[in-house]
């Protein structure tokens, strides 16, 4: 049993904030059922396919199960207002007004079930002048100052290499939603309540000191590359043997101990080296110092004789963690069986919890593949639901024992 059975999550989001979001609560054991379109959820496009799946659908939306409604009918409509009624919590990351528009304000929702919690995500969030604006994760990363910060200060701002604002706004949620729980459970609160978050909030926050600094100053922090003005030596060097390392040097007991260790004691005799701010002002004889170093030694070289005395280690490529033994220990990939493709693996779960860890049990189901599970469970007859079927508010009636058997067939070379 996780460490969150028996909650209720029910999901109307799309493509990565809002999944995610369901993910990380689904891991430690909630009950997530995921409503997509009859179309399906957008990611299922996106991303690389194989065997007609979308492998970014699979690992956002892994230990959920999935019903496949259009809630512009009134059989849909009628669908969604039984499964919030037996909700804890609804996600959703529409562009504001949209829920609204499909007859479900809050205030229609709080009335169905005043116990709910509603996480909400969007682009802008849901006030503000901006909230009709339309939003993605590269929208929001720009909005919140991150972009401006990242490459190097001649060349344009560059996008981080993953839907950074996306996760930030799904862990952000998570963590507002467990903080609602506690309210109104712990705390005897016993109401829901609407979390608002715009992609770009997170990641305003997570800008260190910048705002602060700005307020005081005026100063306006610049890209920089892969310097950190904090840290000197510091940076990305490659080893004799091609790879990548990154390192930091923040405190002059470092610096003395990296000196030492690499047998250039002389540096630390020099005025210019002898304090951190003075050798933040004079870098790049120390960054070439080390770049020259490293270039003279592979990476397990580095490791070895640096590793557990100075802040270093590898910049890895998805192969390079794969094949390192810390990731193996820590069990931070997961193995998980599938019906058609068998064992895969994926990102394990995190964070990690002593008594009550979390665990993957399944991928991202196939569009639909719940749909007759979960409405059977809302006491929806076979003639009820053949009814919603041909009105066009649900798709994917198959029993799930039929949609298994369809997959060995496929596993053995059937059509």
């Amino acid at each position: 049993m996780g460490a969150l059975s028996g909650l209720k999550v029910l999901e109307l989001g799309q493509v990565v904030a809002a999944p995610f979001c369901g993910a990380l609560l689904a891991d430690f054991g909630a009950e997530v059922i995921k409503v997509e379109p009859l179309e399906g959820d957008g990611i299922r496009q996106m991303g690389p396919v194989v065997d007609g799946r979308s492998l970014w659908y699979a690992v956002e939306n892994r230990n959920k199960k999935t019903i496949s409604l259009d809630l512009k009918t009134a059989g849909g409509k009628e669908i969604l207002d039984k499964l919030i009624k037996e909700a804890d919590v609804m996600t959703e990351n529409f562009r504001p007004g949209v829920l609204s528009k499909l007859g479900f304000p809050w205030e229609r929702i709080n009335s169905l079930n005043p116990r709910l919690i509603l996480a909400r995500m969007s682009g802008y969030g849901q006030t503000g002048p901006y909230r009709n604006r339309a939003g993605y994760d590269r929208i929001g990363v720009g909005m919140g100052g991150l972009t401006y910060l990242t490459g190097f200060k001649d060349r344009e701002p560059l996008k981080p290499g993953v839907s950074i604002a996306d996760y930030l706004a799904g862990f952000s949620a998570a963590l507002g939603i467990l903080i609602a729980i506690y309210e109104r459970d712990a705390k005897g609160g016993g109401q829901g309540q609407e979390i608002d978050i715009g992609l770009y909030e997170p990641i305003f926050r997570i800008l260190e000191f910048t705002a602060l600094n700005y307020h005081l100053t005026a100063a306006v922090r610049e890209r920089t590359g892969n310097l950190f003005m904090a840290t000197v030596p510091g940076g990305h060097f490659k080893t004799k043997d091609g790879k990548w390392v990154s390192l930091a040097v923040g405190n002059d007991k470092l610096f003395t101990v990296l000196m030492t260790l690499i047998d250039r004691k002389d540096m630390l005799e020099r005025p210019e080296y002898k304090t951190q701010v003075k050798r933040q002002a004079n870098r790049e004889e120390i960054d070439e110092l080390m770049r020259k170093w490293v270039e003279g030694h592979t990476a397990q070289e580095c490791f070895d004789l640096l590793g557990d005395h100075i802040p270093i280690g590898p910049i890895h490529d998805i192969a390079g963690i794969f094949e390192d033994p810390h990731y193996a220990a820590r069990g931070n990939i997961a193995e998980v069986a599938d019906a058609l493709w068998g064992k895969v693996k994926m990102q394990g779960v995190m964070p990690r919890l002593s008594r009550t860890p979390g665990e993957v049990r399944w991928i991202g189901p196939d569009l639909g593949q719940d749909t007759w599970e979960i409405l059977e469970k809302l006491n929806y007859t076979d003639k009820s639901i053949d009814a919603l079927e041909k009105q066009g508010a649900v798709k994917g009636r198959t029993p799930f024992r039929e949609y298994l058997a369809g997959l060995r067939q496929k596993q053995m070379g059937g059509v």
